[in-house]
């Protein structure tokens, strides 16, 4: 259970959305005179990384926004990414900081909501579950982009009403917002602060899931699919090595006799050719096995029992002293390996 704290403490937003969707640029917009924040924890200095925005003075009120792994990556399968973003979410949970909300971030440019963005948006409400959509902001980005040519800011407003009229409209109905992202710090700011100011903390379902139910990733409600994706996946190539394996051993045969027979020439030549092609399936094979067995494994993991331990290991270093208020956020950047940057007195 969430255990609710002084008003004063700190909240967390999180950012989400397909790679290149603008993730690192709106983070980026929140840091002008900002500073890395240096702690006795080891982390390394990479991405993902998190903005923690002092909204007063006294530095007694603020918010972290924190930089997600993004969809669609190129060189991670999305059961991959789903196991690294369920480890955020889950580390949050955790840590007891409150989460005031989610902004998911989707390209103006793209045409339409097809194919792998409309896959990953599923996923998205899935991970989100429907109680938590009225602290969901859904926003349009690389406005910056359209360019000044006629005809092109109406396409781009085109795109958005399409959105907002077919693939937002059941989030939107269920009390999430939605928002334009214009490139610039007031337009980042003013998101940030509106789901601080606006919005009562709020649990995810797969967070109850993983820390309260101590559930493995594959067996939540976001990753029962791509469990069972990856079961059929197994079993399907499994069968293309078991077949090219008989095929194989055929092959092998029939060159053994001719062989015997002192046969040579195009017969052979084919023969030779044929088992080698075999031999290079039969890799290709064993290595899509070995990748789809590896990332099953990565959701196989109870990420909730996980991060306790990674806590557990990251206080100690401190010498046991933990307060979520003060050392919280340090404790999650410090966990997840990430780069946390604080911005002092924003103006309110």
């Amino acid at each position: 259970m969430v255990t609710r704290r002084d008003p004063r403490t700190d909240g967390m937003v999180l950012v989400m959305g397909v790679t290149g969707a603008g993730k690192s640029t709106f983070i980026n917009t929140l840091k002008p005179g900002s500073v890395t924040v240096g702690h006795d924890l080891e982390s390394t200095q990479a991405p993902p990384q998190a903005v923690q925005m002092f909204l007063d003075d006294e530095e007694r009120l603020s918010v972290t926004v924190v930089d997600t792994p993004g969809f669609d990556d190129t060189w991670r399968s999305d059961a991959e990414i789903l196991a690294e973003i369920t480890e955020y979410l889950a580390t949050q949970y955790a840590l007891r900081i409150p989460l005031k909300g989610i902004i998911y971030l989707q390209p103006i440019y793209e045409t339409r909501m097809k194919g792998s963005a409309r896959k990953y948006f599923d996923m998205f409400r899935l991970l989100c579950g429907d109680q938590a959509l009225k602290n969901v902001m859904l926003v349009t980005t690389r406005w910056d982009t359209v360019g000044q040519a006629p005809g092109q800011m109406g396409d781009a407003l085109r795109r958005e009403q399409e959105l907002l009229d077919n693939w937002w409209k059941p989030m939107l109905k269920q009390g999430a917002s939605a928002a334009q992202f214009k490139g610039t710090r007031g337009s980042a700011e003013a998101m940030v602060l509106e789901l601080v100011r606006d919005r009562d903390e709020v649990v995810l379902d797969v967070q109850r899931e993983l820390v309260d139910g101590h559930k493995e990733v594959g067996e939540t409600t976001v990753g029962m699919p791509f469990m069972s994706e990856l079961e059929n996946d197994i079993v399907k190539w499994k069968r293309v090595l078991a077949k090219t394996d008989e095929d194989l051993a055929q092959a092998r045969e029939s060159e053994r006799q001719l062989r015997s027979q002192g046969l040579r020439g195009d017969a052979m030549k084919d023969l030779t050719d044929h088992v080698r092609l075999l031999k290079d399936r039969r890799r290709e094979a064993e290595k899509v096995v070995k990748q789809l067995e590896t990332t099953q494994k990565k959701i196989q993991v109870r990420v909730g029992d996980k991060v306790r331990l990674q806590i557990g290991e990251k206080i100690s270093s401190l010498g046991g002293r933990f307060d979520p208020v003060s050392t919280g956020i340090t404790v999650f950047a410090a966990v997840l390996n990430i780069t946390l940057t604080v911005v002092k007195f924003l103006v309110m």
